[in-house]
């Protein structure tokens, strides 16, 4: 399983994971007055695949939404692993929404890649069956790639969009 690696304080040009941001760059480390209870330091964060953005996150109590990103090992071992990734479709669709949200907001690569399997699945058998895929479901479908793809991206050295294609060919050396 993968935890939520904590983060050391951060220096300028350190490279994170912010949620729901994705990869993100420590451009500035400020102090300021940017709230009514008082004056605190924060990480200015730049997320690499979207530089127009700037992100305020105030350090004392950043843990929650600033984790360390994954190493290449971690990444392959985690794409090796993709084949025994759970099945984990919610039939209510009020409780799928919600357990979905959190499983991307909590971070764990294995939910969020089993989150991405089984809603892939679900969406195949909906075209399958003639009907359209709901359209919540399409959004965290997305979200979650979104999120997998620009980590692992930037962990492997190549582009978001490439990520589904070298996953194709890890997992076809194995068989």
């Amino acid at each position: 399983m993968h935890r939520r690696k904590k983060v050391k304080p951060l220096k300028i040009s350190d490279t994170v994971i912010h949620m729901p941001e994705g990869v993100c760059k420590v451009t500035e480390i400020i102090e300021r007055e940017l709230s009514t209870s008082g004056r605190h330091k924060y990480y200015i964060l730049v997320p690499v695949y979207d530089p127009g953005t700037k992100i305020y996150v105030p350090i004392e109590g950043s843990g929650h939404k600033i984790r360390s990103l994954l190493s290449c090992e971690e990444v392959n071992n985690l794409i090796q692993d993709i084949s025994e990734a759970d099945y984990i479709w919610i039939e209510d669709e009020k409780k799928r929404q919600e357990a979905y949200s959190d499983i991307i907001a909590g971070g764990d690569h294995k939910m969020v890649i089993s989150l991405i399997r089984t809603l892939d699945r679900e969406k195949s058998r909906k075209e399958e069956a003639g009907k359209k895929f709901h359209s919540a479901d399409e959004r965290i479908f997305k979200e979650a790639e979104r999120i997998l793809n620009e980590e692992f991206g930037f962990v492997l050295g190549i582009k978001p969009s490439s990520v589904p294609d070298y996953i194709k060919e890890q997992t076809l050396k194995e068989d």
